[in-house]
């Protein structure tokens, strides 16, 4: 899939834009605080309803747009070519009720609710930041998993929309404990909701890991010029195929789609259940959940080691380049539509050796968008393939 025209009203610095986009890659150069950035992260928005960037949609609004009364305040669109044929992706975010914000979503022109965007238009974007994924809190590790399963899965949107809201209003629950008397139904009405949205979370999760993992492993071994051997470890929060007192979790096995050796759905539901019990006590004194996938984390090892605790930043940089490549071909594995790339400083972070890899893996790729700074820190020959684009203060110029 190709995004064809991209169209922006009130988004960022961009007052408003009418942008043609090539197949293949394209390079956006401009100085720091342009605009470049905003480009991906409005392809992102189109794909996936948020940005990378912040959880507040009106941070993304152009600064004034509201006190010029604009209706909606901002407006994203794109003109997509698929094999599927063309579709047309939009949307607006406009003042609800009182200063609130509300999103309206269209495919075709039609009204969908978020959850129908799901591999309309799947991207794979690479952040400066992402070294962080490695080394960073656990949460960063989930919110990527999240990411990736909610562009392509539209089952495990469901479900984790479900185990949030139950875990929200069982957290509530459990506040409450602290000053009154709870009857134990009143914990059964969001256990009832939370445990099999929760099996359901993790098992995908679980399966997603899998494959990414036998993915990434060949493109770490070309990264790392065949030195490294890289795992991808899912540690669950709750591991019914572990002893109460053990502290281990199990290791992805090369059968993703099964739960754990000898445990089925009905199995860990159970096991989940009995664990939130036992636990209710201690939930109660801290007032929230400690049971459930909002929990789990992943763990990157090169030949047996941790990277998060001992990897060098260059180790950590390789397997999460290698992670993000291996994910450009699980999308479309998962989707049957190539993924458009999106890389915002990323190529002048890397050594030749993980450039050169890169660069390999882009052209195969229908579509990649690179920003820069500075166009000379890319090959002459990079170059050459690329339409440039050049941005500043929120214009956008072929070159």
């Amino acid at each position: 899939m190709i995004v064809r025209h991209l169209s922006l009203t009130n988004f960022r610095l961009y007052a408003r834009l009418e942008l043609d986009l090539p197949a293949g890659l394209t390079i956006v150069q401009g100085d720091n605080a342009q605009g470049k950035t905003s480009l991906l992260e409005a392809i992102y928005f189109l794909a996936t309803s948020h940005s990378p960037h912040t959880g507040a949609d009106r941070q993304v609004i152009r600064w004034g747009a509201a006190e010029e009364a604009a209706y909606p305040f901002a407006i994203l669109k794109a003109e997509l070519v698929r094999r599927d044929g063309p579709r047309v992706l939009e949307i607006g975010i406009q003042r609800a009720d009182g200063n609130r914000l509300k999103k309206e979503i269209r495919i075709n022109h039609t009204t969908r609710r978020g959850i129908d965007l799901v591999g309309q238009l799947a991207v794979v974007l690479f952040l400066p930041g992402d070294v962080e994924l490695v080394s960073g809190a656990p949460a960063l590790r989930r919110d990527y998993l999240d990411a990736a399963l909610s562009q392509v899965d539209a089952e495990y949107v469901r479900a984790l929309d479900q185990y949030e809201r139950a875990l929200t209003q069982r957290n509530a629950l459990l506040r409450q404990a602290q000053e009154r008397p709870v009857d134990p139904d009143e914990f059964s009405v969001w256990d009832d909701q939370l445990v099999p949205a929760g099996v359901e979370v993790a098992l995908r999760r679980r399966r997603a890991v899998a494959e990414l993992t036998q993915l990434a492993m060949p493109a770490h071994r070309r990264l790392s010029n065949g030195l490294e051997y890289l795992e991808i470890i899912y540690q669950p929060n709750f591991d019914a195929a572990a002893p109460a007192s053990s502290a281990r979790s199990y290791q992805i096995g090369l059968d993703p789609a099964r739960p754990p050796a000898g445990f089925d759905r009905a199995d860990l539901e159970a096991a989940f259940r009995r664990a939130l019990m036992d636990r209710r006590r201690e939930e109660i004194a801290r007032g929230a959940t400690l049971t459930g996938p909002h929990r789990d984390d992943l763990r990157f090892l090169a030949n047996a080691v941790d990277l998060g605790d001992y990897g060098s930043r260059g180790q950590q940089r390789t397997a999460v380049l290698s992670l993000k490549l291996a994910e450009a071909d699980w999308m479309r594995r998962r989707i049957g539509e190539e993924p458009v790339l999106l890389l915002d400083e990323v190529l002048a972070e890397l050594d030749p050796n993980r450039r050169r890899c890169l660069l390999d893996h882009i052209s195969d790729s229908h579509q990649t968008i690179v920003t820069t700074t500075d166009v000379a820190r890319f090959d002459e020959a990079f170059v050459k393939q690329a339409t440039l684009l050049k941005v500043m203060h929120g214009v956008v110029a072929r070159q």
